[in-house]
């Protein structure tokens, strides 16, 4: 109601609902349980993904339902934005993400990880500078493990022994910044997780939920033509191997990648970039060993110098400088 609202008093009109954990009265009036899980998802998504404005705060007694199983939000008190860089660059890592399905291959998978980076470079979660080798590593993994996870498939390999070396130096290096925003994005999260959860227990998962969504969301810019999108949907409907469809589909464009990796090595335009995390640290502790023993020599040089001499100024200088060289 905009005549009787002011920049400080917000007049919304009462819809009269129940609680999403009243789960004796959902079930008294037969309300598909599952239904409202998804609507609670799609609801949670279509904020983030699609409008990029959002509830902050949809905990049980701000998320409600009525008796027709409609979604009822209230206390609209706590909203918040994303900018339009992080509104940008959180698209591109979700059409990344859930590009391809649970089915996907891995060169596929492997253009999709350079995507989800950029997305996460441009939202400013990635510092610029970063070792984008390392960080797109670690994005293959934890997509083929969310891939893995939407088909209640065990992961192969661990964490610490895959990119154990990788997320080290990235952590030390202190590369992912998060913007305030996702505070409020991570609580509503919670929230939204939490009531999904009490509807239909842990077949509540928003990853999976969110498949559908994202690709509806995302049609217009996954496929080139209604010729591809059928040729997507015949595959999945039919079940046909997806290993010997990638392989007859990828083959011409692994045989041109070829061509072009031998044409840039006749040229010498072919640049090879190798990382050794080992000589790496070693350096850096060669590096660290250096500045100590400079500070040593410096620290022994004014004490000499100080012992050395009769002026009291000379003197008190030399101790100085030699303690301050030593405690560093």
């Amino acid at each position: 109601y905009r005549k009787v609202s002011t920049p400080r008093v917000l007049t919304m009109e009462f819809v009269d609902s129940f609680k999403l954990t009243d789960i004796e009265r959902i079930e008294e009036l037969g309300l598909d349980k599952d239904l409202l899980a998804q609507r609670t998802a799609d609801a949670f998504l279509k904020q983030i993904v699609e409008t990029s404005f959002f509830h902050c705060d949809p905990h049980p007694g701000n998320l409600c339902t009525d008796e027709k199983g409609n979604l009822v939000y209230y206390d609209f008190g706590m909203m918040d934005e994303l900018k339009p860089n992080v509104k940008s660059g959180f698209r591109k890592f979700c059409t990344a993400l859930f590009a391809g399905g649970p089915m996907i291959g891995e060169l596929d998978l492997a253009k999709n990880a350079k995507s989800l980076v950029d997305g996460v470079e441009e939202a400013g979660v990635l510092a610029r500078g970063a070792d984008r080798l390392a960080v797109e590593k670690l994005a293959r993994y934890f997509m083929r493990t969310f891939k893995d996870k939407q088909l209640d498939k065990k992961s192969s390999g661990g964490i610490k022994s895959t990119i154990g070396a990788d997320l080290q130096t990235l952590t030390e290096n202190n590369v992912f910044r998060f913007p305030s925003t996702f505070t409020f994005v991570l609580r509503a999260f919670a929230s939204v997780d939490g009531i999904g959860k009490g509807l239909i227990d842990e077949r509540f998962d928003i990853g999976r939920l969110a498949q559908p969504f994202v690709e509806n969301f995302t049609d217009k810019k996954k496929y080139s033509s209604e010729a591809a999108k059928g040729f997507s949907i015949f595959s999945k409907v039919t079940g046909l191997n997806p290993d010997d469809i990638n392989t007859a589909v990828t083959s011409p464009k692994k045989i041109a990648y070829i061509e072009d990796t031998l044409r840039s090595m006749e040229g010498g335009n072919l640049k090879i970039r190798v990382r050794s995390l080992e000589n790496e640290k070693a350096l850096e502790r060669l590096a660290l060993s250096q500045g100590k023993l400079e500070n040593l020599l410096l620290a022994s040089v004014f004490l000499n110098a100080a012992t050395g001499v009769a002026s009291p100024l000379i003197r008190g200088v030399g101790f100085v400088g030699g303690f301050v060289f030593a405690l560093q």
